[in-house]
């Protein structure tokens, strides 16, 4: 829904000279934004220590720099996702549609950014990037992070296979729950710890 207005602000950022295209790719030049801006500022992180916590992504040989992030990403024949750009049919990168949607709806700067520790950084690190060659100005003046969410000390996620949905949680049809659970309790239990601080979820604790 939001394709038109990310393939424009890849434009604006080609053209202020922080992109480059490779092979019907774009990629943001993360070293030459440093150069004249503080990037790692959010997260604390030196760009000179990027290299060792960088992904192994497809495409890597395609940049001028590992740390460098995709903003355009050419879409290879059995990619489901495919939309027509200046570059050819791809796919935006992970980070511009979230700088593209706060642009449109809250204004090239806004009051609070919220989000996962696990976003801080490249996430919203390279938002602010993005963001700040496009328009010019930080893109909001406060960031909240919070902590994760675990069960058993484990971060809740798909991946480890331990996910309950608040409707299950309201229902208690899920194996780790002894009982359902009135969404105020949820709520009740949530707040109990600062948002900073990791929440392990237990049925147990609930009751």
């Amino acid at each position: 829904g939001h394709i038109v207005e990310q393939i424009n602000m890849i434009q604006d950022i080609i053209k202020a000279g922080y992109a480059y295209e490779v092979n019907g790719s774009v990629y943001f030049d993360v070293k030459k934004y440093a150069s004249s801006h503080d990037y790692g500022k959010l997260s604390g992180r030196k760009i000179e220590d990027l290299l060792e916590t960088t992904r192994d992504l497809e495409g890597q040989e395609e940049k001028r720099d590992r740390a460098d992030f995709a903003l355009w990403k050419a879409a290879p024949p059995e990619h489901i996702m495919r939309w027509s750009s200046p570059w050819g049919e791809g796919f935006p990168g992970w980070h511009i549609e979230c700088s593209a949607m706060a642009t449109k709806y809250l204004g090239k700067e806004f009051d609070i950014h919220g989000g996962g520790m696990d976003l801080l950084f490249p996430h919203h690190e390279s938002e602010i990037a993005q963001s700040t060659i496009c328009n010019h100005r930080t893109p909001a003046k406060y960031w909240l992070h919070n902590n994760m969410i675990t069960v058993a000390g484990k971060k809740m996620g798909k991946s480890y296979n331990n996910q309950i949905s608040l409707t299950q949680m309201f229902s208690g049809d899920h194996p780790l729950l002894s009982q359902p659970f009135h969404p105020m309790v949820i709520r009740f239990f949530i707040l109990q710890t600062h948002y900073r601080s990791t929440l392990d979820f237990s049925s147990e604790a609930l009751v």
